[in-house]
């Protein structure tokens, strides 16, 4: 089974910055579609990041918290 943790949007650029320096990871930031920005992470160590700073702090809403919770 294959796992990433993506988040794609529209403005926030700096977030997924953010992201980069607190996940510990040297992942590009991409643009899709030209509008889009999206942080994207899959390898095994970057997934056991994710996970352990979203179940320290709790801190994801909406629909990727359903997601995440799945």
């Amino acid at each position: 089974m294959d796992a990433c943790f993506q988040l794609k949007q529209r403005l926030h650029i700096t977030l997924f910055e953010s992201f980069k320096l607190v996940f510990n990871t040297n992942r590009k930031i991409q643009t899709v579609d030209g509008s889009f920005s999206q942080f994207s992470v899959s390898s095994v160590k970057d997934i056991q990041t994710v996970v352990k700073f979203f179940s320290k702090y709790n801190t994801l809403m909406g629909h990727k918290a359903i997601q995440y919770n799945e």
